[in-house]
């Protein structure tokens, strides 16, 4: 691991990031994230750790916002075929019934 100089009067000294509660822990990072967090560290001017933790809670906004698409569109596509599995196949719902179904309002939305 290469060894990191210690800021110098030519050099300005790294902004930490805030002191947040939490479990402490140990992780193997792979080299390819390892080599994206020193690239965001530079960017920013910040430590190796306080960039891994921005990309870690990037990626969990992430996967939060891909699991709220997913339970969105599965609502939407039952909300469509509950129709398609009626007891009377010859009622199809209207074209102003499907478009509310897949695009009305919902009270998740994002604003």
């Amino acid at each position: 691991m290469p060894q990191r100089a210690a800021a110098t009067a030519t050099t300005p000294p790294r902004k930490r990031a805030p002191r947040v509660e939490g479990e402490r822990t140990t992780l193997r990072v792979p080299n390819t994230l390892i080599a994206q967090a020193d690239l965001l560290a530079a960017e920013l001017g910040i430590s190796r750790n306080d960039a891994l933790i921005r990309l870690a809670t990037r990626g969990a906004e992430l996967q939060d916002r891909q699991r709220q698409i997913a339970e969105r569109r599965d609502a939407r596509w039952a909300a469509v075929m509950q129709h398609a599995t009626s007891v009377e196949p010859g009622e199809f719902p209207s074209a102003e019934e499907i478009e509310q179904a897949i695009f009305g309002p919902h009270e998740d939305d994002p604003e």
